[in-house]
């Protein structure tokens, strides 16, 4: 879990069973996307830029889905209690 913690540390701040560390994760994720996105829809119209810039919002959108499924793992993990 160390190396998912390094890429993914955003995914590790969400505490199972608590709704508004999860909803925060996910709307960074989410934002993160959108705005890759509209800088893709502005950009967009360069040709060298645009290729660049559709693969840079292709790789983070891929970045926040997985981010996102690892929060929702956290999320529904059991405590441990030793």
């Amino acid at each position: 879990m160390d190396i998912l913690n390094t890429y993914f540390p955003l995914s590790f701040t969400v505490r199972p069973g608590d709704v508004k560390s999860l909803a925060v994760a996910l709307v960074i994720y989410v934002l993160a996307g959108a705005i890759a996105s509209i800088l893709n829809v502005v950009l967009g119209w360069i040709p060298l830029v645009g290729v660049l810039t559709q693969v840079a919002a292709i790789l983070l959108w891929i970045y926040a889905i997985l981010g996102s499924l690892l929060a929702v793992a956290l999320f529904f993990r059991e405590e441990k209690n030793f």
